[in-house]
């Protein structure tokens, strides 16, 4: 089943303000101004509640805001995942009932773990501070937030880009490099996002996370995608659409707000973000979590957004309380196909994907213009956010790299993944790729990612020296392992600029084979760096644990 596609989401005629200030109108709920608890005795403000919600929390701000909350409860435990380039130290806090401050007690429990985040994008906070109130409500007795602990395990993570955010008075989107940390999540480079995917990602493994932003588009208050690649497990995406994204639906609009898929239509087709893997939500997926961004759009307050935000992120919680063996059945059943398609005779991984329409059709409504609270519903309309593959390559049971691509197999590790070492030399027979072509390209803080055009697939035997690394796609990251190994992805290792040494130079007579690992030489063309073992059989290895 699908989400309903005749659902349409209109505000209604009494919510609909028009507060006009130099030519930018303002859709503002009426229910949002009244919408907020007082916060129990003893209990903090955000200092954006003490503005009215006129200024945000700056981050020491929030620091002091919930080192204060801490003090009240004893149900949230506060600690720090990692810190920033320039040095700012990165919030986390765990909720539940009883407590629990490590992975492994929270496994225990049996119950879904969710992680809620924002602010990856420095200028993008107001999410952040409807997230700030839900952690004072988790954290505070008789609220609907508090009584979800019994149910739940929850991490807070409010602000990840804390130098975006204080780079200037308006923050910027980059970190203090400029760098797009929501784009950095497969070569984990920036320690913000390193930190966050090492220590709170790869160490508590959620089942749920979601990721706060500002974007989308009016008239709705809270836009929403889940992850939209073709690899990960389709129903990590099935439970958003289908049980998710209703439930965020029927919370906000209790209080006349109204969501939608992120981003943005016309009279016929609604555009969606990227596939790619090394965005937030993507990489849930491929990591076998349901991942689901968040956007506030424009044209509302920060009351009015950081409310819808706060309501988004609890009906988060509540679907997950009210669903719990739904949602955990969901990941360990993706987790343990992971493990299945390895064996697979027939599996492939979609190295090239594009969008097309999903299935049914939807309805949504468009603004009439700019400076109206006007909006048209669109009917039969097309929502482009299905991953359909172009190009397919075989899905091998491991994939086998050179003794010393040192840094390609740190990268891989830093995710978790699973790697080892070949003990002896060993025969075998692999899938490798002749090198059509090498260009280069700016992506981000690269300056000449790289990019491999496959001219052939060859099988051939040969003899793998002792020391070669080995990297199965039977682990629970092998859906992830294939993506960053399949050389015309454009998040893999050789992308991400870890196996230059092992490419072929443009000027030379002939070429190492460095597949072969052998220092043997053959005509051009060369071949890629890394091989396929499509069967699994016995090898003498052993698994790596050093750095």
């Amino acid at each position: 089943m699908v989400m309903s596609p005749v659902k349409t989401f209109r505000p209604s005629t009494n919510r609909l303000v028009a507060l006009l200030f130099a030519g930018v109108l303002i859709a503002q709920p009426v229910a949002a101004q009244d919408g907020w608890t007082p916060p129990a005795e003893g209990f903090p403000r955000t200092a954006a509640e003490l503005s009215d919600f006129s200024e945000y929390t700056r981050h020491e701000e929030m620091w002091s805001y919930l080192r204060e909350l801490r003090a009240q409860t004893t149900e949230m435990r506060l600690g720090t995942y990692g810190q920033t380039r320039e040095g700012r130290r990165l919030p986390y806090a765990v909720y539940s009932r009883p407590m629990v401050a490590n992975p492994w007690e929270a496994w225990t429990l049996e119950r879904p773990i969710l992680v809620l985040a924002a602010n990856v994008h420095g200028n993008e906070r107001t999410f952040r501070e409807g997230l700030l109130v839900l952690m004072r409500d988790l954290a505070t007795p008789g609220t609907d937030a508090n009584a979800l602990l019994d149910e739940l395990v929850v991490l807070v993570v409010p602000q990840i880009n804390p130098d975006g955010f204080e780079a200037s008075y308006r923050g910027q989107r980059g970190n203090s490099w400029g760098i797009d940390l929501n784009r950095d999540y497969i070569k984990l480079e920036h320690p913000s996002i390193a930190d966050y995917v090492e220590n709170v990602l790869g160490e508590w493994r959620p089942h749920l996370f979601v990721d706060g932003h500002n974007g989308g588009s009016y008239p709705y208050n809270l836009n929403y995608q889940c992850t939209s690649s073709f690899d990960p497990d389709p129903s990590l995406t099935e439970i958003c659409d289908e049980g998710i994204f209703p439930a965020i639906d029927a919370r906000l609009a209790g209080e006349g707000f109204s969501s939608f898929f992120y981003a943005r239509g016309n009279e016929t087709e609604w555009s969606t973000g990227g596939w790619q893997a090394r965005i937030g939500r993507n990489y849930g997926g491929f990591a076998n979590s349901v991942g689901i961004l968040f956007e506030a759009p424009g044209r509302q307050t920060m009351a009015e957004g950081a409310r819808a935000g706060y309501l988004g992120y609890l009906a988060v919680l509540e679907f997950a309380a009210e669903n719990a063996e739904r949602l955990r059945s969901t990941i360990r059943d993706a987790r343990v196909a992971t493990l299945a398609a390895a064996r697979e005779a027939d599996d492939e991984v979609a190295v090239q994907q594009e969008y097309d329409a999903e299935d049914e059709p939807y309805t949504w409504e468009i603004p009439v213009g700019d400076d109206t609270p006007e909006t048209e519903v669109v009917t039969n309309g097309r929502l482009m956010k299905k991953p359909v593959a172009t190009v397919l390559r075989d899905r091998p049971w491991a994939y086998l790299l050179p003794r010393d691509a040192e840094a390609a197999v740190s990268l891989l590790r830093r995710h978790g993944i699973t790697v080892e070492r070949l003990l002896e030399d060993t025969e075998l027979e692999v899938q490798a790729y002749r090198i059509g072509g090498i260009s280069h390209e700016q992506a981000y803080n690269h300056a000449a990612a790289t990019r491999v055009e496959v001219a052939e697939v060859v099988t051939r035997t040969q003899t793998f020296p002792r020391g070669t690394w080995v990297i199965s796609t039977e682990q629970m990251l092998g859906r992830l392992v294939a993506h960053m190994l399949e050389v015309e992805t454009d998040d893999n290792v050789i992308y991400w600029n870890t196996m230059d040494a092992w490419l072929p130079r443009p000027d030379a007579d002939t070429q190492p084979d460095r597949g072969a690992f052998t220092g043997q030489r053959e005509a051009s063309p060369a071949l890629v760096p890394i091989y396929k073992l499509l069967d699994a059989q016995p090898l003498a290895t052993e698994m790596f644990e050093g750095r």
